[in-house]
């Protein structure tokens, strides 16, 4: 239905289908013919309207009901535009009606029937909450500000809160940790507004103890009508125990890898050590015999022999820390009163250390013994105080603290008690990544040529064969923290200071003793005999365990025997197991430059020496193995098989 009006609202035309509509005589352009058209109750509403839009020139738009000719009142939708000239000025109006009758009725039975709908779901939503609450499923919903409207009584449960006034309206960010919102609230929100979902989010959650408790989260979004988020649903699933769980096989994983990983490095270093020892053994013989023959007064030739003699002990040095990363050093445990061997390296560390160090302690009185071999814990002491000294570019605090400690778990190293000492330096510290391969052997922070990288592997080594551990803590900017765990003593009945043994020094005999050398190796079987001729034995030779049984056969006069371990076919431990069956008191001492020992292989030897060996050391260890400090046993003494 089509109509105008002039610039004051006078209607002038309507079309046919406008007078069809109402049954108005066909013609009639009376615009009082409007007002009884009206519904009652739409009259003064439509034509306020009307009366607004002339004066404001806005578009008319507006429902009402229209009578039709039938005599009944139908819906329409009454609608108008302007038309002005140049100036703006209004000149005409152009208008319609537009039966929509039909889609009135529709959408008012729609709207009673959402509101049936809407009771009843507010009756089945009222169950619902009921059930809501009750699940054993820890629920909790929020609303667009994310704060908590409603939690199940699970909920309450896993969080410790007594009541639901406790945490109604309070934000959902109270209850998740820092750590845990920085590392997945982005990624959270994205999921939830986004797509509307969230799936098995890991999240901390902060119970009311103050508890952090490991989840997963999920989550749906509910959309209201303007299509923004009116309410969040979800859920919490606890997960503590198994990421317990999956940590300790992680850390049961790493232990098996770095097992491994010295299993690696002792096979590798077994072997490398005997052939290394022995090279070293043999440029050392050599060169004290050098030193020993060299013409009196060449001094610069004579520093330059002792400087190579100290590199082949360095060398072994370097060797010895290899085999104390791969738990294959000899050690000596025993009952040691930690707090006294502490006392008593203090000059040691001051005078290692230098002055622009300064050293604290803190050391318990009532720590008990550790068991451990004394001169490894020295080193080991000395080699952890070095590092926190150069962290530190030798300018700052070392702090020694002693005490016991009690673990419990089955990581390393084991549920027990131990005696812990804890160095920390005030130096730089390391990040993660460094802090992670700290004990890696090989693995340095300092320039090139300025470490080996074996010094906290070698201290590593040394606690874990002797059943502790080494745990390093640290951070930038805040220094160090070297743990150094040793096992109680179980049999120490009280705590005794550390004593110095004194090396036992050469006796001068008034007889000439012969010794039997044995070695595979012709360098180190050389270089042995001759320092033994120096010393003034007689020195007979022999290259192998079988030649060294066949000499022994024929010569009765033998008072010594000094033979390698490791040679082909017959080792030094078994030829030491034959010449016991067939001559008892015959002594013999085990040279090797290899530190693992068959089980009871020291049963027939009357010393050990650790090649690369000097002439003293050497010196030494002849006069323990012989009897009575030296005197020699005679042929007739001495039973031969």
């Amino acid at each position: 239905m089509i109509w105008s009006t002039r610039s004051d609202g006078f209607h002038d035309y309507y079309n046919d289908r406008w007078y069809e509509f109402t049954g108005v005589p066909a013609g009639s352009t009376d615009g009082e013919g409007w007002n009884g058209m009206f519904h009652p109750d739409d009259q003064e509403r439509a034509w306020s309207v009307w009366r607004r839009c002339l004066e404001t020139g806005e578009t008319y738009h507006i429902e009402y009901r229209l009578r039709h000719r039938t005599g009944q009142y139908r819906w329409v939708l009454g609608r108008a535009q302007p038309v002005r000239d140049e100036d703006g000025r209004t000149t005409r109006w152009y208008g319609s009606c537009t039966d929509i009758h039909e889609q009135v009725l529709a959408r008012e039975s729609l709207a009673k029937s959402r509101e049936h709908l809407e009771t009843a779901v507010r009756d089945r939503t009222a169950e619902l909450a009921d059930l809501y609450t009750k699940t054993p499923v820890a629920l909790h919903s929020l609303d667009a500000s994310e704060r908590l409207i409603s939690v199940s009584d699970r909920w309450l449960a896993f969080m410790g809160y007594d009541s639901r006034d406790e945490v109604i309206g309070r934000s959902i960010v109270d209850f998740i940790s820092a750590e845990s919102l920085a590392a997945h609230d982005s990624e959270y929100r994205q999921s939830l507004f986004e797509s509307g979902v969230v799936e098995d989010l890991p999240c901390v959650c902060i119970k009311k103890s103050g508890e952090l408790a490991d989840v997963l989260v999920s989550a749906r979004t509910t959309i209201a009508r303007d299509g923004t988020v009116s309410r969040i649903m979800a859920s919490i699933v606890d997960v503590t125990e198994r990421k317990r769980a999956e940590a300790a096989r992680d850390m049961a994983e790493a232990a098996l890898r770095q097992s491994q990983k010295l299993e690696t490095i002792g096979q590798l270093t077994g072997g490398v050590a005997h052939d290394f020892n022995n090279l070293l053994m043999a440029i050392r013989s050599n060169l004290e015999l050098m030193l020993r023959r060299l013409p009196a007064g060449d001094d610069r030739l004579a520093k330059r022999l002792e400087n190579a003699i100290l590199a082949t002990d360095r060398g072994a040095g370097l060797t010895q820390r290899m085999l104390a990363f791969a738990r294959k050093q000899e050690l000596d445990a025993q009952s040691v009163n930690v707090e006294a061997l502490l006392e008593g390296t203090r000059d040691l560390l001051e005078r290692s250390l230098g002055p622009q160090v300064e050293i604290s302690y803190a050391l318990s009185p009532d720590t008990a013994e550790a068991h451990v071999d004394a001169n490894q814990l020295e080193l080991a002491l000395l080699n952890l105080c070095v590092n926190g000294r150069d962290a530190m570019d030798g300018n700052g605090r070392l702090t020694i603290m002693l005490d016991n400690v009690e673990l419990r778990g089955s990581g390393e190293p084991g549920s027990g008690e131990y005696v812990r000492i804890a160095i920390t330096d005030s130096g730089t510290g390391m990040d993660a990544a460094t802090l992670a391969q700290a004990m890696e052997p090989f693995f340095t922070t300092k320039g090139v040529g300025k470490g080996t990288g074996l010094g906290l592997s070698m201290v590593y080594g040394f606690a874990s064969q002797s059943g502790g551990t080494l745990q390093l803590s640290s951070e930038p900017g805040k220094g160090t923290t070297a743990e150094l765990l040793l096992p109680v003593a179980k049999d120490a009945v009280r705590r005794r200071p550390v004593e110095t043994v004194e090396s036992p020094v050469s006796v001068l005999r008034t007889e000439k003793a012969t010794i039997l050398a044995v070695d595979d190796d012709a360098l180190v079987l050389m270089g042995t005999t001759g320092l033994l001729e120096d010393m003034g034995y007689e020195v007979l030779e022999a290259n192998s365990g079988k030649k060294a049984l066949e000499i022994l056969a024929t010569r009765t006069d033998i008072d010594l025997v000094i033979t390698d371990h490791a040679m082909p076919k017959m080792t030094g431990v078994q030829l030491a197991e034959l010449i016991h069956d067939g001559c008892p008191d015959l002594p013999v001492i085990l040279a090797t430059g290899y530190a693992e020992m068959p089980e009871g292989g020291e049963r027939h030897i009357s010393v050990r020496l650790e090649k690369p060996f000097s002439e003293k050391r050497l010196s030494q260890a002849i006069a323990q193995a012989l009897p009575s400090g030296g005197s020699i046993v005679s042929s007739s003494a001495r039973q031969t098989g």
